[in-house]
């Protein structure tokens, strides 16, 4: 077994989900390519352990502070939602409750906070395609969602 999936597997058993104990392993492998850090084989694994560890906490409370944000913004969204009737505006609500944290996030940054792409990107330290295609693909499924519940009705 190598140290990657070694790392990746502690991760998820400390409560990372697969898809971020992988990107977190691999931020942790970049960094120490381009640090260039010189360290002796016996300290090299503790310091991989460590600084994973370290991106796991800073995610999780990058996370934690986003829910936070973001109960208290879609709140205040839900209440300025004027131009729709009751019937768009709890569709809008429904679609919403099923998006992930990070879809959250990203609604919140870009729709609420007036941040641009570029702005999304250094927070989330992700790519700006990356920011542009998650963009693209929330507001697809959010359409798809509301037409979804109203059909339902």
């Amino acid at each position: 077994m190598t140290c990657a999936s070694e790392i990746q597997r502690y991760l998820i058993k400390t409560g990372a989900n697969p898809a971020d104990a992988q990107d977190i392993v691999q931020d942790v492998f970049i960094k120490l390519i381009q640090a260039d850090i010189v360290l002796a084989p016996d300290k090299l694994r503790p310091w991989l352990y460590r600084v994973a560890l370290s991106r796991f906490y800073d995610l999780y409370r990058r996370e934690k502070r986003y829910r936070a944000l973001l109960s208290e913004r879609f709140y205040l969204i839900y209440g300025n939602v004027v131009n729709l009737d009751n019937d768009r505006s709890w569709q809008l609500e429904q679609a919403l409750q099923t998006l992930t944290d990070y879809q959250l996030g990203l609604v919140t940054l870009y729709y609420e906070d007036d941040k641009s792409v570029k702005d999304i990107s250094e927070i989330y330290q992700i790519s700006e395609a990356k920011v542009k295609t998650d963009l693209y693909r929330l507001r697809h499924k959010l359409k798809q969602e509301m037409e979804q519940n109203n059909e339902d009705e």
